[in-house]
């Protein structure tokens, strides 16, 4: 999830938002986002109280690593490929920006991000109009000729299939900084119709095509989808969750008055979703502490990686691998969410995160999922940092 993936801030306008709207960022579309009665407080408890901790399933899935990397960031790069060989990983989400692409060396930037993973397993994530063939000239726009899209994802899978076998066609498109519904699609029609012919050419091309994640998790808004044909060549239906990245005064990142544990969340939508496997393409937890004002929240952060790691999905995407540059400005704008910056496993200094360890040791033996104690965590830190 993140809201602090592929974008460029010269390629994109950032409205300002009322804090209202930022607790709400993660968009409205569905009735499973309606508010309970009870207050915030309450529900927020209730919803901690609810969060998974040793559920066994009987089997694990596969995990991964998401890690988006900026228009020619090759520093970045270059350290997050060292790591996930130090870590073990084998499956790593990240992204081309449509808009990037059209960037003066964007095609030879891509040439080299996708040949330095390609020793990896790749899911690649593709969206971000190019803001002059875009409705509003943004990047969550529509393009304006929605085959664009279809051409631009068979071109892509031309000029750098070999490093890659599945595509997923977009990210969080009912979160409408990713995709401008309220603008542009109220009922997502335009999206549906650009679907079709993106899977449809995915497909055709021999790759498998994965719907992008959405949150919040709503089976309406996978419904309207299938009503407009966009499930007919799609492989695997993927879905977002960040559990406990939530706060009664404070931009949320998922909804705690609907979470009921990874198992609710995929049974929601399987019914929908059919025969076709569910994966979550992102989840994650951010070190930032907003009360302290300190990155503090590492035995949170491990506790949510051994959830996701039970999670009764075929592959998850832990996001992230490393921190937010901190010079760099998120989705919503230059820190205006503190979280955007703190949810890698490695700090943007390169120091390893408790939950580090911990994702090395699900990586050698699934079944382990215990991790360090919170005590063990703290200890860990402090050595670290000492």
């Amino acid at each position: 999830m993140s809201l602090g993936g592929l974008h460029l801030s010269s390629h994109r306008k950032t409205a300002m938002t009322t804090s209202e709207e930022l607790r709400s960022r993660r968009a409205i579309a569905g009735s499973n986002l309606s508010m309970l009665n009870d207050g915030p407080g309450q529900a927020l408890s209730r919803a901690e109280d609810d969060l998974p901790r040793r559920v066994a399933v009987a089997t694990r899935p596969r995990l991964g690593v998401g890690q988006w990397f900026h228009y020619q960031e090759e520093e970045t790069l270059d350290r997050a490929v060292q790591l996930l060989h130090e870590l073990g990983v084998r499956d790593v989400r990240t992204g081309v920006s449509w808009a990037d692409y059209h960037r003066p060396q964007g095609k030879a930037w891509y040439r080299r991000q996708m040949e330095r993973l390609s020793e990896f397993n790749v899911l690649l994530s593709i969206w971000h109009t190019p803001p002059s063939i875009a409705e509003g000239g943004v990047c969550n726009g529509p393009p304006r000729r929605l085959r664009d899209f279809a051409d631009f994802v068979n071109h892509i899978c031309q000029e750098y299939g070999e490093h890659f076998d599945e595509v997923e066609l977009w990210n969080e498109p009912n979160n409408r900084y990713k995709w401008d519904f309220e603008q542009f699609d109220p009922k997502w029609r335009k999206f549906g119709a650009m679907i079709v012919d993106a899977a449809h050419w995915v497909q055709r091309i021999g790759r498998r095509s994965v719907l992008g994640g959405m949150i919040p998790v709503d089976p309406s808004w996978l419904e309207l989808m299938a009503s407009y044909g966009a499930l007919e060549h799609i492989d695997v239906v993927a879905i977002h969750g960040f559990p406990g990245m939530w706060w009664a005064d404070a931009p949320n990142w998922d909804w705690y008055h609907t979470w009921n544990g990874w198992d609710g969340k995929i049974a929601q939508i399987r019914t929908v979703a059919g025969d076709r496997p569910i994966w979550i393409t992102e989840t994650g937890l951010a070190t930032w502490d907003l009360h302290s004002g300190r990155p503090e929240r590492h035995a949170f952060q491990v506790e949510r990686l051994q959830d996701a790691a039970r999670a009764p999905a075929e592959r998850v995407y832990w996001y992230s691998l490393i921190d937010l540059d901190p010079q760099r400005s998120a989705i919503e704008g230059f820190h205006v969410d503190e979280n955007e910056y703190h949810l890698g496993l490695v700090d943007w200094k390169g120091n390893r995160k408790p939950a580090y360890d911990v994702f090395a040791e699900l990586l050698r033996d699934p079944q382990r999922a215990t991790g360090p104690s919170a005590r063990e965590v703290r200890a860990l830190r402090r050595r670290r940092t000492a």
